[in-house]
């Protein structure tokens, strides 16, 4: 019979191992066995050399019993033999190839009509099969088939609600007693003198069925504490704000242990309950220059090598988007080991903007220049593998990869990191198929037989980066340890920091097993949820051992309150009861006084800057801020034009210009009918709409301007013959002017341009008017600007006329291009917004405005010519939409 001995609960880790070897010595010596015929088995593999130099510490007399784990066991007893074909593997890649062909053959359509939930079924057929082979394999041989037998029972229930799991229930059954069973069973054949085993945390089913059909003397130590027990060496609790507190002060913490360890002292465990949370402190610790040693890694896909990978089969998709094209170009490795030069890339870049090329097949590579064309034809040559054909088998597809990624660089490139070898290993190509032996675990005809699109081999490539683990290589100056909570039982460290004791973290209860439930799954030996929590309540319990216990947990997940984890709560309820508190950390964050630097209001002087030419919008911004104008035309900063779809107003201004331009063009003559006119009109946008926007989405974003010009143009229509019924007939249309100041006004320095393009120039000439009376000598014009605004907005524009720069500044250069005519100048703005009927808003006081404009002008370049500053002004409307405001640091200036 096996005999059982509960070490003492209140012991610190270096005195529990001393407890274990002398409770092994006794039951050798009670046993009468010799040490080396003895196998005592530990939970996991990192307990291996503490049990043996706590044995060598004591110094007994006779050998040292075999300490192992049943893997190492097993691995030392045979070697491992190759999976059979198509059985379960155990590696997740490969057994996910085979369960998906194994449903599709089994409900063809499935994967067809729900993509989503295919997937979900063959990742939990993967995960029960597994489940099924190692309850299988702990299984004694002489018992399988009562084992099987009662599993099949299990399954064979009548139709319901719940038939589809059991189906699933049924394959992972069948599947998983495809896989051999011979590492178990070189265990169950062993026969050593004695067994020992040690328990701590979750059972092992494994090690339970060995020792229970074991016909030798055995020894169960079990190392179990009362959960609610209160731990002899010292805990504090910090509760945090947030998230970001809680990795800041986790950080602090783990710092403030280190600056208390001596030279040979235990390292510092960070406990990872909180993946996310303790990657956020890893990367804390590193700025900080500690080196860490981390036993749990982090999501492989979230790496820069997957990254890489990633967009290379995102760019080189069919319908790839020019972001995608423009981001992997840039994550190239330099020219001189296979990648495209920089300038190649930002000159590419600067053409697909200039174009607003969204997609890149789009671009014309005929229309690129000299500049752009390497980084295209690097592209180009770096996709035409995976261009080849639609559809293939992922051998095919992973061959295919492999020589994308050696074209453009990038396979020397990932073998040279970390991180890139286990991106190559994981998808089992480069120069992991050539180290490996892919045949040798299945993968390889797995992979001939399953058959993809492209988007679906991008699919299952981001799948396999994103369920495998990047594990950095250990630091050998490490005295940090990042593990998960059931690695850090019987362990030896100076301290623990366990970020993340919260309610949704640590005690959640967990789920059953979607496919057999809780009774089947206890039937055929699985863990159920009772035993999955009281292995995490051992494991937190377990840490009461170390001699500093931090433990931290965060009030709220954004907008959601977190309260403290069940586990961390029945302490303090214990503590509670006997009249102690377990006490709150103390922030161990420094506060620092940063003194107030705001930044100065800048006022350049750049007077070898002052341009020559000036429009109507360069002189607008020059009045509305010099140093925007200071930004844009004297230094020639602007934005990059955005690479989407999205239909912009100003797009809609030019076709609505080329589409007035072009009606009057082509109208014969005054005096026409309203519905001829408005039967042209439309006929000329109809074409006009078709030459801007195609019939690709920008076509589709156009239909609402379609539905408001036809409700626009009736009004447009009925408003030019009113005007035209006054005598004004239109002269030209888009009329580009350019002229020189005069000299009495052209400062000293140099001579002053002006230039613009006028919308439209409308003329009336001496005679009488619409009712007989004559009209005033000399020829009058009318400046008419475009505005898809509302008449309000332009009205309150016009309200004090020297503050409007556009229609002042374009009777002026009509003024100094073609001299003032006889009969003045009119201007104004047309409001064709189509909230309200077609308005003409007029500016008043026109002429005056444009000399004052000119005066204006030529004072402002004589000033900045002379070294006057260009201060930012930082106030009104201008600032809100500004895009030198990131330049100018508006938001940061001080209170003077």
């Amino acid at each position: 019979p096996a005999a059982a001995e509960t070490l003492p609960a209140d012991l610190e880790v270096a005195a529990l191992w001393a407890a274990v070897v002398d409770a092994v010595q006794r039951f050798i010596a009670k046993a009468g066995v010799g040490g080396m015929d003895t196998v005592v088995l530990l939970p996991f593999a990192q307990l291996l050399p503490l049990a043996r130099a706590a044995w060598a510490d004591s110094r007994p007399s006779g050998w040292m019993p075999r300490f192992e784990t049943t893997r190492t066991l097993a691995d030392s007893l045979a070697p491992s033999w190759p999976v059979r074909a198509e059985a379960p593997s155990g590696d997740l890649t490969t057994d996910r190839l085979h369960a998906a062909r194994l449903l599709a053959g089994s409900a063809p359509e499935w994967p067809r009509r729900d993509p989503k939930g295919f997937d979900l079924g063959v990742r939990r057929l993967v995960d029960l099969t597994q489940r099924l082979v190692d309850a299988r394999a702990a299984t004694p041989p002489t018992l399988r088939s009562a084992w099987v037998a009662t599993a099949r029972a299990g399954l064979a229930g009548p139709p319901g609600p719940a038939a589809g799991e059991r189906a699933l229930a049924r394959l992972a059954l069948e599947w998983s007693l495809d896989a051999a069973t011979d590492i178990a069973d070189v265990l169950f054949a062993h026969r050593p003198g004695a067994w020992v085993a040690l328990r701590a945390g979750a059972r092992e089913l494994l090690a339970e069925a060995l020792l229970a059909q074991a016909d030798v003397p055995v020894l169960w130590l079990e190392t179990a504490r009362d959960p609610a027990a209160l731990p002899k060496g010292r805990v504090e609790i910090a509760v945090c704000r947030d998230f970001e507190d809680e990795a800041q002060r986790s950080a602090a913490a783990v710092l403030e242990h280190l600056s208390r360890l001596d030279p040979g002292d235990p390292p510092v465990a960070l406990v990872a309950l909180d993946r996310v949370l303790v990657r956020r402190v890893s990367a804390l610790l590193q700025r900080q220059g500690v080196p860490l040693a981390d036993e749990t890694g982090w999501k492989l896909s979230t790496t820069r090598a997957a990254a890489r990978v990633l967009g290379l089969l995102r760019a080189a998709a069919p319908r790839a988007a020019t972001d995608d094209l423009l981001e992997w170009l840039k994550s190239l490795p330099p020219p001189a080991e296979g990648g495209v030069a920089a300038a190649a890339v930002d000159a590419l870049e600067a053409e697909i903007r200039r174009a607003g090329r969204t997609e890149a097949a789009q671009i014309d590579p005929s229309r690129l220049g000299p500049a752009a064309l390497p980084a295209w034809d690097g592209w180009t040559a770096a996709i035409e593998p995976l261009s080849s054909s639609p559809r293939a088998s992922l051998a095919q597809w992973l061959r295919r990869l492999t020589e994308a990624l050696r074209r453009c660089g990038l396979l020397a490139a990932l073998a040279a990191d970390a991180a890139g070898v286990q991106v190559l290993a994981a998808l089992h190509c480069g120069l992991a198929q050539e180290e490996g032996d892919p045949e040798g675990w299945g993968f390889a005809a797995a992979a001939r037989q399953a058959e993809f699109t492209a988007g679906a081999f991008m699919a299952w490539v981001d799948g396999v980066l994103e369920q495998a683990s990047f594990r950095p290589k250990a630091d050998p100056r490490a005295r940090v340890v990042i593990t998960p909570l059931a690695r850090t039982i019987l362990r030896p460290f100076s301290a623990v920091v366990c970020p993340g004791v919260d309610a949704a973290h640590l005690g959640a209860g967990g789920a059953p097993e979607p496919l057999l439930g809780e009774a089947l799954g206890a039937a055929v030996g699985l863990p159920g949820l009772s035993a999955l929590r009281e292995a995490e309540r051992q494991s937190f319990a377990q840490l009461a051992r170390v001699p500093w216990l931090t433990l931290l947990h965060r009030q709220a997940e954004g907008a959601e309150p977190v309260s403290a984890s069940p586990l961390l709560m029945r302490w303090q309820l214990a503590a509670a009861r006997v009249g102690r508190l377990l006490p709150e950390a103390a922030d161990p964050r420094e506060p620092r006084s940063v003194p107030l630097r705001p930044t100065p209001r800048p006022l350049p002087v750049a007077p070898a800057l002052v341009p020559e030419r000036y429009s109507a919008s360069r002189y607008e911004a020059l009045r509305s801020c010099p140093y925007r104008f200071y930004a844009g035309s004297m230094l020639g900063l602007g934005e990059a034009g955005e690479l989407d779809d999205e239909l912009e107003k100003s797009e809609v201004g030019t076709w609505l210009h080329a589409v007035l331009y072009r009606f009057h063009e082509e109208r014969s003559a005054a005096g026409e009918g309203l519905s001829t006119d408005l039967v042209r009109l439309r006929d000329v946008a109809a074409d006009e709409t078709g030459r801007h926007f195609g019939t690709g989405p920008a076509s589709a974003d156009f239909l609402p301007f379609e539905q408001w010009f036809e409700a626009i143009a009736p009004a447009y229509v009925n408003w030019l013959h009113r005007v035209e019924a006054e005598g004004w007939s239109m002269q030209g249309g888009e009329v580009e002017l350019r002229a020189a100041l005069p000299p009495s006004l052209g400062p000293d320095g140099g001579p002053i341009v002006i230039d613009g393009r006028l919308d439209r120039v409308d003329h009336r000439s001496v005679g009488p008017g619409p009712s007989g009376g004559a009209l005033e000598p000399g020829e009058h014009l009318r400046l008419i600007d475009y505005k898809l605004k509302a008449r309000a907005a332009l009205q309150a524009q016009v309200r004090v006329p020297f503050e409007d720069t556009q229609v002042a500044f374009y009777a002026a250069l009509l003024g100094a291009a073609r001299g003032w005519p006889q009969g003045g100048i009119e201007a104004g703005y047309l409001a064709l917004d189509g909230r309200d009927d077609l308005a003409w808003v007029a500016h008043k006081e026109v002429a005056e405005s444009a000399q004052a404009l000119l005066e204006g002008l030529s004072n402002d370049v004589t000033r900045l010519r002379a070294g006057a500053p260009l201060p930012a002004l930082g106030e009104g409307a201008a600032c809100d939409y500004c895009t030198a405001r990131g330049l100018c640091r508006r938001d940061h200036w001080g209170p003077a």
